[in-house]
Protein backbone atom coordinates (compact mmCIF):
# COMPACT_ATOMS: atom_id res chain seq x y z
CA UNK A 1 0.00 0.00 0.00
CA UNK A 2 2.86 2.41 0.76
CA UNK A 3 3.92 2.31 -3.06
CA UNK A 4 0.18 2.53 -4.47
CA UNK A 5 -0.24 5.78 -2.13
CA UNK A 6 2.82 7.44 -3.32
CA UNK A 7 2.44 6.48 -6.63
CA UNK A 8 1.92 9.55 -9.54
CA UNK A 9 -0.74 6.97 -11.35
CA UNK A 10 -1.91 5.71 -8.23
CA UNK A 11 -5.68 4.94 -8.65
CA UNK A 12 -8.21 4.07 -6.25
CA UNK A 13 -9.63 1.01 -8.07
CA UNK A 14 -6.48 -0.74 -7.64
CA UNK A 15 -6.61 -1.04 -3.86
CA UNK A 16 -6.00 -4.64 -2.44
CA UNK A 17 -9.66 -3.24 -0.71
CA UNK A 18 -11.70 -4.14 -3.70
CA UNK A 19 -10.69 -7.59 -3.93
CA UNK A 20 -13.69 -9.60 -1.97
CA UNK A 21 -16.11 -7.42 -4.23
CA UNK A 22 -14.75 -8.54 -7.29
CA UNK A 23 -14.49 -12.09 -5.64
CA UNK A 24 -18.31 -11.98 -5.27
CA UNK A 25 -18.49 -11.88 -9.19
CA UNK A 26 -17.32 -15.16 -9.42
CA UNK A 27 -13.85 -13.80 -10.20
CA UNK A 28 -10.09 -15.04 -9.42
CA UNK A 29 -8.04 -12.28 -7.81
CA UNK A 30 -4.35 -11.70 -8.26
CA UNK A 31 -2.41 -9.17 -6.81
CA UNK A 32 0.84 -8.73 -8.48
CA UNK A 33 3.88 -6.40 -7.98
CA UNK A 34 6.97 -5.65 -10.51
CA UNK A 35 10.29 -4.82 -8.63
CA UNK A 36 13.72 -3.47 -10.18
CA UNK A 37 17.15 -3.73 -8.80
CA UNK A 38 15.26 -4.65 -5.31
CA UNK A 39 13.16 -1.84 -5.32
CA UNK A 40 9.04 -1.87 -5.78
CA UNK A 41 7.99 -0.28 -9.03
CA UNK A 42 4.36 -1.46 -9.91
CA UNK A 43 1.70 -3.21 -8.41
CA UNK A 44 -2.00 -4.82 -10.53
CA UNK A 45 -4.93 -5.79 -9.09
CA UNK A 46 -6.27 -8.76 -11.82
CA UNK A 47 -9.78 -10.12 -11.62
CA UNK A 48 -10.02 -13.32 -14.31
CA UNK A 49 -13.12 -14.37 -15.47
CA UNK A 50 -14.03 -18.03 -15.28
CA UNK A 51 -14.66 -19.20 -19.03
CA UNK A 52 -18.26 -20.23 -19.53
CA UNK A 53 -17.07 -23.94 -20.63
CA UNK A 54 -13.77 -24.76 -20.22
CA UNK A 55 -12.85 -25.85 -16.57
CA UNK A 56 -9.70 -24.23 -15.16
CA UNK A 57 -9.57 -21.48 -18.13
CA UNK A 58 -10.60 -17.98 -17.76
CA UNK A 59 -12.36 -15.96 -20.73
CA UNK A 60 -10.42 -12.78 -19.70
CA UNK A 61 -8.37 -10.94 -17.35
CA UNK A 62 -9.06 -7.42 -16.01
CA UNK A 63 -6.82 -4.57 -14.66
CA UNK A 64 -9.18 -1.64 -13.71
CA UNK A 65 -7.19 1.33 -13.77
CA UNK A 66 -4.41 0.01 -13.18
CA UNK A 67 -1.34 -1.74 -13.63
CA UNK A 68 0.07 1.52 -11.03
CA UNK A 69 3.65 2.20 -12.26
CA UNK A 70 5.32 5.32 -13.05
CA UNK A 71 7.37 4.83 -15.53
CA UNK A 72 6.51 3.09 -19.33
CA UNK A 73 9.61 0.94 -19.34
CA UNK A 74 8.57 -0.38 -16.04
CA UNK A 75 5.01 -0.68 -17.11
CA UNK A 76 6.00 -2.80 -20.19
CA UNK A 77 8.61 -5.10 -18.13
CA UNK A 78 5.85 -5.50 -16.04
CA UNK A 79 3.40 -6.65 -18.41
CA UNK A 80 5.41 -8.62 -20.49
CA UNK A 81 6.36 -10.40 -17.16
CA UNK A 82 2.64 -10.92 -16.09
CA UNK A 83 1.85 -12.51 -19.82
CA UNK A 84 4.55 -14.91 -19.76
CA UNK A 85 3.62 -16.02 -16.15
CA UNK A 86 2.43 -20.30 -16.25
CA UNK A 87 -0.83 -19.00 -14.53
CA UNK A 88 -1.65 -16.63 -17.33
CA UNK A 89 -1.37 -19.71 -19.87
CA UNK A 90 -5.10 -20.99 -19.81
CA UNK A 91 -6.04 -16.60 -19.89
CA UNK A 92 -7.64 -15.32 -23.29
CA UNK A 93 -6.38 -11.86 -22.77
CA UNK A 94 -5.79 -9.21 -20.48
CA UNK A 95 -7.15 -6.22 -20.57
CA UNK A 96 -5.41 -2.52 -18.99
CA UNK A 97 -6.42 0.73 -18.45
CA UNK A 98 -3.64 2.70 -16.53
CA UNK A 99 -4.54 5.85 -15.24
CA UNK A 100 -2.31 8.26 -17.28
CA UNK A 101 -3.34 11.13 -18.79
CA UNK A 102 -2.46 14.10 -20.55
CA UNK A 103 1.32 13.99 -22.54
CA UNK A 104 1.91 10.71 -20.22
CA UNK A 105 -1.14 9.42 -22.09
CA UNK A 106 0.28 9.86 -25.47
CA UNK A 107 3.69 8.51 -24.24
CA UNK A 108 2.18 5.02 -22.64
CA UNK A 109 -0.42 4.91 -26.02
CA UNK A 110 2.77 5.37 -28.30
CA UNK A 111 4.64 2.32 -26.11
CA UNK A 112 2.02 0.07 -25.53
CA UNK A 113 1.47 0.37 -29.11
CA UNK A 114 4.88 -0.89 -30.01
CA UNK A 115 4.49 -4.02 -27.71
CA UNK A 116 1.48 -5.09 -29.61
CA UNK A 117 -1.12 -4.00 -27.61
CA UNK A 118 -4.51 -3.24 -29.54
CA UNK A 119 -6.86 -0.49 -28.21
CA UNK A 120 -10.13 -2.08 -26.53
CA UNK A 121 -12.48 0.59 -26.71
CA UNK A 122 -14.04 2.69 -29.58
CA UNK A 123 -11.72 5.57 -29.13
CA UNK A 124 -7.33 5.55 -28.92
CA UNK A 125 -8.10 7.72 -26.02
CA UNK A 126 -10.94 8.33 -22.84
CA UNK A 127 -12.16 12.37 -22.26
CA UNK A 128 -12.64 12.97 -19.02
CA UNK A 129 -13.46 16.48 -16.61
CA UNK A 130 -11.08 17.55 -14.13
CA UNK A 131 -12.76 19.94 -11.43
CA UNK A 132 -10.21 21.65 -8.95
CA UNK A 133 -11.16 21.32 -5.95
CA UNK A 134 -7.80 22.28 -4.35
CA UNK A 135 -9.39 26.30 -3.18
CA UNK A 136 -12.08 26.97 -0.68
CA UNK A 137 -15.40 25.68 -0.58
CA UNK A 138 -16.37 29.04 -1.62
CA UNK A 139 -14.60 29.18 -4.62
CA UNK A 140 -15.40 26.04 -5.54
CA UNK A 141 -19.22 27.01 -6.15
CA UNK A 142 -18.54 30.13 -7.43
CA UNK A 143 -16.85 28.36 -10.85
CA UNK A 144 -20.14 26.79 -10.80
CA UNK A 145 -22.63 27.89 -13.93
CA UNK A 146 -25.53 30.65 -12.56
CA UNK A 147 -28.01 28.21 -12.20
CA UNK A 148 -25.90 25.67 -10.44
CA UNK A 149 -25.62 27.72 -7.90
CA UNK A 150 -29.17 28.96 -7.37
CA UNK A 151 -29.95 25.10 -7.52
CA UNK A 152 -27.50 24.43 -4.53
CA UNK A 153 -29.09 27.65 -2.95
CA UNK A 154 -32.76 26.26 -3.49
CA UNK A 155 -31.94 22.61 -1.89
CA UNK A 156 -30.59 24.91 0.86
CA UNK A 157 -34.16 26.49 1.21
CA UNK A 158 -35.79 23.43 1.11
CA UNK A 159 -34.19 21.97 3.87
CA UNK A 160 -32.23 19.05 1.92
CA UNK A 161 -29.42 17.44 4.00
CA UNK A 162 -26.52 15.14 3.26
CA UNK A 163 -24.90 11.86 4.73
CA UNK A 164 -22.98 9.51 4.17
CA UNK A 165 -24.94 5.91 3.73
CA UNK A 166 -23.78 4.33 7.37
CA UNK A 167 -25.69 1.05 6.94
CA UNK A 168 -26.22 -1.73 4.92
CA UNK A 169 -29.84 -0.36 4.51
CA UNK A 170 -28.83 2.91 3.70
CA UNK A 171 -26.79 1.73 1.10
CA UNK A 172 -29.39 -0.70 -0.33
CA UNK A 173 -31.58 2.30 -0.83
CA UNK A 174 -28.67 3.77 -2.87
CA UNK A 175 -28.06 0.77 -4.89
CA UNK A 176 -31.85 -0.24 -5.59
CA UNK A 177 -32.55 3.11 -6.94
CA UNK A 178 -29.02 2.84 -8.97
CA UNK A 179 -30.63 -0.23 -10.51
CA UNK A 180 -33.80 1.34 -11.59
CA UNK A 181 -32.17 3.88 -13.13
CA UNK A 182 -29.35 1.44 -15.01
CA UNK A 183 -32.77 -0.73 -16.19
CA UNK A 184 -34.18 2.65 -17.76
CA UNK A 185 -31.18 2.84 -19.60
CA UNK A 186 -30.64 -0.65 -21.13
CA UNK A 187 -27.78 -1.05 -18.80
CA UNK A 188 -27.21 -4.09 -16.61
CA UNK A 189 -28.07 -3.91 -13.38
CA UNK A 190 -25.28 -3.82 -10.61
CA UNK A 191 -24.17 -6.86 -9.03
CA UNK A 192 -25.67 -6.51 -4.99
CA UNK A 193 -23.19 -9.05 -3.21
CA UNK A 194 -20.18 -7.50 -5.26
CA UNK A 195 -21.40 -3.77 -4.42
CA UNK A 196 -22.55 -4.79 -0.90
CA UNK A 197 -19.08 -5.96 -0.42
CA UNK A 198 -17.51 -2.79 -1.53
CA UNK A 199 -19.34 -0.98 0.75
CA UNK A 200 -18.44 -3.16 3.89
CA UNK A 201 -14.59 -2.79 2.73
CA UNK A 202 -13.97 0.44 0.73
CA UNK A 203 -17.33 2.85 1.46
CA UNK A 204 -18.57 2.12 4.99
CA UNK A 205 -15.21 2.74 6.57
CA UNK A 206 -15.53 6.46 4.93
CA UNK A 207 -11.82 6.62 3.87
CA UNK A 208 -11.41 5.92 0.36
CA UNK A 209 -14.54 6.06 -0.37
CA UNK A 210 -17.84 7.19 0.35
CA UNK A 211 -21.79 7.34 -0.70
CA UNK A 212 -23.52 10.47 -0.52
CA UNK A 213 -26.71 10.42 0.10
CA UNK A 214 -29.31 13.85 -0.26
CA UNK A 215 -32.87 13.34 1.74
CA UNK A 216 -35.44 15.44 2.03
CA UNK A 217 -37.06 14.36 5.50
CA UNK A 218 -37.78 10.73 5.15
CA UNK A 219 -37.49 10.85 1.10
CA UNK A 220 -34.15 9.95 -0.63
CA UNK A 221 -33.63 12.30 -3.05
CA UNK A 222 -30.20 11.31 -4.78
CA UNK A 223 -26.98 9.47 -4.31
CA UNK A 224 -23.42 9.34 -5.31
CA UNK A 225 -20.87 6.87 -4.99
CA UNK A 226 -17.41 8.14 -5.29
CA UNK A 227 -13.93 6.82 -4.51
CA UNK A 228 -10.38 8.45 -4.18
CA UNK A 229 -6.95 8.31 -3.85
CA UNK A 230 -3.98 10.64 -2.56
CA UNK A 231 -4.98 13.80 -4.57
CA UNK A 232 -7.64 12.95 -7.03
CA UNK A 233 -11.92 11.57 -6.30
CA UNK A 234 -13.46 10.18 -9.08
CA UNK A 235 -17.53 10.30 -9.12
CA UNK A 236 -18.23 6.76 -10.00
CA UNK A 237 -22.00 6.43 -9.79
CA UNK A 238 -24.79 8.96 -9.50
CA UNK A 239 -28.73 8.34 -8.82
CA UNK A 240 -31.74 10.15 -8.56
CA UNK A 241 -35.29 9.67 -7.48
CA UNK A 242 -37.21 11.52 -10.24
CA UNK A 243 -41.15 11.55 -8.01
CA UNK A 244 -38.77 12.29 -5.03
CA UNK A 245 -37.57 15.33 -6.85
CA UNK A 246 -40.50 16.53 -9.14
CA UNK A 247 -42.39 16.40 -5.84
CA UNK A 248 -39.87 19.36 -4.38
CA UNK A 249 -41.00 21.18 -6.79
CA UNK A 250 -38.60 20.08 -9.73
CA UNK A 251 -35.37 20.36 -7.96
CA UNK A 252 -32.21 19.48 -9.92
CA UNK A 253 -29.80 18.19 -7.18
CA UNK A 254 -27.00 17.15 -8.99
CA UNK A 255 -25.29 20.66 -8.16
CA UNK A 256 -25.63 20.29 -4.58
CA UNK A 257 -25.20 16.69 -4.20
CA UNK A 258 -21.56 16.93 -6.52
CA UNK A 259 -20.37 20.32 -4.79
CA UNK A 260 -21.38 17.76 -0.85
CA UNK A 261 -18.88 15.48 -2.52
CA UNK A 262 -16.11 17.91 -3.79
CA UNK A 263 -16.15 19.03 0.24
CA UNK A 264 -15.18 15.60 1.69
CA UNK A 265 -12.82 15.23 -0.93
CA UNK A 266 -11.32 18.17 -0.30
CA UNK A 267 -11.30 17.43 3.72
CA UNK A 268 -9.35 13.95 2.69
CA UNK A 269 -7.12 15.81 0.76
CA UNK A 270 -7.83 15.81 -2.46
CA UNK A 271 -6.96 18.58 -4.77
CA UNK A 272 -9.40 17.19 -7.97
CA UNK A 273 -12.42 15.77 -8.66
CA UNK A 274 -12.77 13.77 -11.81
CA UNK A 275 -16.44 13.34 -13.08
CA UNK A 276 -15.25 10.02 -15.00
CA UNK A 277 -16.42 10.92 -18.25
CA UNK A 278 -16.78 14.32 -20.14
CA UNK A 279 -16.68 16.63 -23.44
CA UNK A 280 -17.91 19.87 -24.10
CA UNK A 281 -21.90 18.76 -24.75
CA UNK A 282 -23.42 18.66 -28.23
CA UNK A 283 -26.72 18.85 -28.62
CA UNK A 284 -28.90 15.64 -29.97
CA UNK A 285 -25.81 13.52 -28.79
CA UNK A 286 -26.58 10.20 -26.66
CA UNK A 287 -25.14 12.07 -23.23
CA UNK A 288 -26.17 15.42 -24.25
CA UNK A 289 -28.03 15.54 -20.55
CA UNK A 290 -25.11 13.87 -18.30
CA UNK A 291 -22.44 16.32 -20.22
CA UNK A 292 -24.76 18.98 -19.45
CA UNK A 293 -25.34 18.38 -15.82
CA UNK A 294 -21.18 17.60 -15.61
CA UNK A 295 -20.50 21.18 -17.52
CA UNK A 296 -22.24 23.24 -14.76
CA UNK A 297 -19.05 22.40 -12.42
CA UNK A 298 -16.91 24.14 -15.02
CA UNK A 299 -15.14 20.91 -15.42
CA UNK A 300 -11.00 21.21 -17.63
CA UNK A 301 -11.12 18.60 -20.21
CA UNK A 302 -8.59 16.17 -19.74
CA UNK A 303 -7.32 12.76 -21.99
CA UNK A 304 -6.79 9.68 -20.39
CA UNK A 305 -5.73 6.84 -22.05
CA UNK A 306 -8.47 4.21 -23.11
CA UNK A 307 -8.15 0.59 -22.11
CA UNK A 308 -5.40 -2.01 -24.21
CA UNK A 309 -5.94 -5.32 -24.73
CA UNK A 310 -3.32 -8.44 -25.26
CA UNK A 311 -4.95 -12.19 -26.24
CA UNK A 312 -3.19 -14.53 -24.33
CA UNK A 313 -4.36 -17.47 -25.70
CA UNK A 314 -6.85 -17.38 -28.95
CA UNK A 315 -8.49 -20.59 -28.46
CA UNK A 316 -9.42 -20.04 -24.68
CA UNK A 317 -9.99 -16.04 -25.70
CA UNK A 318 -12.10 -16.57 -28.92
CA UNK A 319 -14.35 -19.75 -27.26
CA UNK A 320 -14.61 -17.60 -23.83
CA UNK A 321 -15.95 -14.54 -25.44
CA UNK A 322 -17.49 -15.35 -28.93
CA UNK A 323 -20.85 -13.55 -27.72
CA UNK A 324 -18.95 -10.72 -27.01
CA UNK A 325 -17.14 -10.85 -30.21
CA UNK A 326 -20.02 -11.04 -32.42
CA UNK A 327 -21.52 -8.15 -31.09
CA UNK A 328 -18.98 -5.88 -30.78
CA UNK A 329 -18.49 -7.07 -34.95
CA UNK A 330 -22.22 -6.30 -35.39
CA UNK A 331 -21.68 -2.74 -34.04
CA UNK A 332 -18.87 -2.04 -35.81
CA UNK A 333 -21.45 -3.09 -39.13
CA UNK A 334 -23.66 -0.68 -37.80
CA UNK A 335 -21.17 2.10 -37.06
CA UNK A 336 -19.90 1.92 -40.76
CA UNK A 337 -23.51 1.31 -42.49
CA UNK A 338 -24.22 4.59 -40.61
CA UNK A 339 -21.59 6.59 -41.83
Amino acid sequence: MTFLNAARHQHPRQSPLFTNSEQRLNRKVIYASARRDGALVGVALISLEPHPYLPGAWARAHCLSGPVCDDAADMLAFLDGLCRQPGFSRVGSLTVTPFWTEEEADTLDAALSCAGWRVAEEDQFRETGWVDISVTSEEIMAAFSKSARREVRRAERQGVTFRSAQTPEEFRIFLESMNRLRVSRRLPELSLPAYEAMFEDVLRPDEIGTVIMAWQQEAFLAGLLVYRSRDIVHGRHFTTEPDHLRAAGNLRIAPALWLEAMRWAKGKGCSTLDVEGYHVPVSGEKKFNIHKYKSEFNPRVVQRISAREKVLNRSVYLTGNARDLIRGQLKKLKRAAAG
